[in-house]
């Protein structure tokens, strides 16, 4: 089975923050957050402020297998 857990919340600064967490069979496989860019957002770059962006790939092999597989996805929202 694998859970995908979607985590929304503030942050200290009143900011939105966003996590998300997958786990098959209760061990994590893959996630990512997402924060505010309060310095230099308009520098923002792959390699330094939005690496999550190169993880997509593992979420489509993961979501592809499930559906080859007929495997469960349970999702789960979170607010903080």
């Amino acid at each position: 089975m694998i859970t995908i857990k979607e985590t929304t919340g503030t942050n200290s600064d009143g900011a939105g923050t966003y996590e998300i967490e997958v786990s098959k069979d209760g061990k994590k496989v893959a996630g990512f957050s997402a924060w505010p860019l309060y310095e230099c957002p308009e520098d923002a770059t792959l390699e330094r402020d939005m690496g999550f962006a190169y993880d997509a790939i593992e979420f489509f092999k993961l979501g592809y297998e499930a559906g080859k597989n007929g495997e469960e996805i349970v999702f789960k929202e979170v607010e903080e």
